[in-house]
């Protein structure tokens, strides 16, 4: 039976019409496997050349094996991002004399040909071959690289049940960003290392072999926790249980209706956002992108690296901004030609685009507040780029909308989909995240770094108080291109 899903499975994508329009894509993709293959191939053979530089306090194996806690933390976040779960095209065979439980099989089954779960092939089996297996024995080595292996694929089922569940409770995702982070801080302070912990296993199963049970064991959990979870969710009716909770996340945003047209189109659009998969997308990313100042803020402000925190203020305070301003029409890209025939009014609905990409906004910069810890310099870079960000970048992104002219699909995550996306998005985000950075180095040139700042600043606060007169003429640029604009959406 797993051989006949695999074949229906192949048959639909080869005869898919998206697989003959994205065939030099897919080409593209392949060839970047082969070489990503390649370089982690090469990595790990010379891994422990690498890990044996002058003045290293620890073997390779001790350093490996404080690292792997890291690297699984971080495949984790590209599984979340990256990896599609397994699905199977249901409907049809509910019908037929095919056992629930086969079908849910195949998806657990079929998960494991995610190329995250080659990753320990190429990177850790040549190191196991070159470096442990000489030091510790062959059947030591192939113990150890077992256990990294299973907790591989401990971490391909535990993703699989995590993406079901954070459809339905969204929350999870923030338990998982403060798990991760408080683990990273706990251990840069020395409270508790999960290197420690991380290298008292990997080191300790080359001594006590029974130590493999536990990733074996994992693994067998999590495979039949999502057994479970496919085989209780294969009717059609539990499609209604999610968009009932969707309804209940959108519905707290209802008091929207209140402030007239804008208000009601701002509901509109946050109902879009977590209705689909591809918006969903971007909902989720952006926690990530706001936790992006703990790569630099730790190591302290100096002259030297104060455009870099201008940089990094820009994308921490715009990280829900510019990944979801750069597509404002293309979302609609569908309905598009309904919303030229509609009475709405254009200015109402570039006027509702604008607060849509604002309120995230300041709710971003309120929450980089804390990072008021590192310093109160970079609580004043973020101040002066989150009213940049609102005032000028939000603006800009209006004008810039009437360029994108590829229709986008929204039923398929984020990451590696490069459908809808066009040169002019690449081209776009220049201006949005590099302009104030030559702003500031042409004001400091000038003046001096705290002028410069307070320059920018006024640029953004100038671009809110103008605002209306701005979204006004975003709109006439949009009207004498708007027949363009629907033309290129039905082209694509």
């Amino acid at each position: 039976m797993t051989n006949i899903f695999a074949f229906l499975q192949q048959k639909r994508m080869f005869r898919s019409t998206m697989w003959q329009r994205n065939l030099a894509v897919n080409i593209f993709l392949g060839v970047f496997l082969v070489l990503l293959f390649l370089e982690l191939l090469g990595l790990g053979f010379f891994l422990d050349e690498i890990l044996k530089k002058p003045g290293a306090k620890y073997p390779p194996d001790v350093i490996v094996a404080q690292g792997l806690a890291y690297y699984y933390m971080v495949i984790f976040v590209m599984r979340f991002f990256i990896q599609e779960l397994p699905t199977l095209e249901v409907a049809p065979l509910l019908h037929l004399p095919i056992k629930k439980s086969k079908i849910s099989l195949f998806l657990n089954f079929r998960s494991l040909l995610s190329f995250f779960n080659f990753i320990p092939f190429f990177l850790f089996l040549p190191f196991t071959i070159k470096f442990m297996g000489p030091k510790f024995g062959a059947g030591q080595a192939i113990i150890w690289f077992a256990a990294i292996f299973f907790f591989e694929i401990t971490s391909n089922f535990l993703l699989i049940w995590f993406k079901r569940n954070y459809t339905v409770k969204p929350g999870i995702i923030g338990i998982l960003i403060i798990i991760m982070g408080s683990l990273s801080l706990l251990d840069k302070y020395h409270v508790f290392s999960i290197s420690s912990v991380s290298e008292t296993y990997f080191e300790g199963i080359l001594n006590h072999t029974v130590w493999i049970v536990l990733p074996i064991l994992t693994t067998l959990i999590f495979f039949f926790v999502n057994y479970r979870l496919n085989l209780n969710h294969l009717y059609l009716e539990d499609l209604g249980k999610k968009k009932k909770q969707n309804e209940r996340i959108t519905s707290q945003f209802q008091r929207l209706e209140s402030f007239g047209i804008t208000g009601s189109l701002i509901l509109n659009e946050i109902r879009l956002l977590f209705r689909n998969k591809r918006s969903k997308s971007i909902i989720f990313l952006t926690p990530f992108l706001a936790l992006y100042g703990l790569l630099f803020y730790p190591k302290g402000m100096n002259p030297l690296n104060s455009f870099t925190f201008a940089l990094v203020g820009i994308l921490v305070t715009g990280a829900f901004m510019i990944p979801y301003g750069q597509y404002i029409l293309a979302w609609e890209s569908r309905q598009f030609d309904f919303i030229l025939s509609s009475n709405i009014s254009t200015s109402e609905y570039f006027r509702a685009k604008f607060y849509i990409m604002v309120i995230p906004t300041v709710a971003l910069y309120l929450v980089s507040i804390p990072y008021v810890f590192f310093g109160w310099k970079i609580l004043w870079v973020n101040t002066v780029m989150f009213f940049y960000n609102v005032g000028i970048n939000a603006l800009l992104l209006l004008f810039t909308a009437s360029f994108n002219r590829k229709r986008m699909e929204l039923e398929k995550g984020q990451m590696m989909n490069y459908q809808g996306v066009g040169v002019n998005n690449i081209l776009n985000a220049f201006p949005l995240i590099f302009l104030p950075w030559i702003f500031l180095i042409i004001f400091k040139a000038l003046f001096n770094e705290v002028t410069a700042l307070w320059l920018i600043l006024i640029m953004g606060l100038l671009g809110i108080l103008f605002h209306n007169y701005f979204i006004r003429l975003a709109v006439k640029f949009f009207q004498k291109n708007r027949y363009k604009i629907a033309d290129g959406f039905r082209q694509s």
